[in-house]
Order: C-alpha cells, then structure tokens, then sequence
C-alpha cells in the first residue's frame, strides 16, 4: 500500500479512535443515566467493544515487518 494512503488511513483510524473515547464518557454518563435497567448499558458496552475490536483487527491488518 502506498504511503500516502497509509497516512490517511492513520488520520481516519486516529479519528475514529477518539471518537471512540469521547462516546465512551458521553452515552453512560450524559445518556445512559436516566436509564434505571441494566439492559440499556451492557448493550452500550457490548457494541463498544465490537466496534473497538473491529477498528483493531483493521488498524493491525497494514502493519508489516520491515
């Protein structure tokens, strides 16, 4: 892969990273806090942790050995 694309990607995975990070504060505690039942956080935390292991498969599928 050519390291222009490279870059870019780096800057789209860093962005979705961060993201990432701020939903991780905002929905439990901005969103989720008026929210009395259980089911409303562990279905948060369950897509949070599929899309982060997604974003990690992606991340380490251009890494290579030099």
């Amino acid at each position: 892969m050519k390291n222009d694309k490279l870059k870019k990607l780096r800057w789209l995975y860093t962005l979705l990273i961060l993201l990432l990070i701020i939903t991780a504060f905002a929905i439990p505690y901005l969103m989720l806090n008026s929210i009395n039942l259980f089911r409303g956080a562990f279905l948060f935390w369950i897509l949070f942790a599929l899309i982060v292991i997604f974003i990690t498969i992606k991340i380490t599928t251009y890494w290579r050995s030099n």
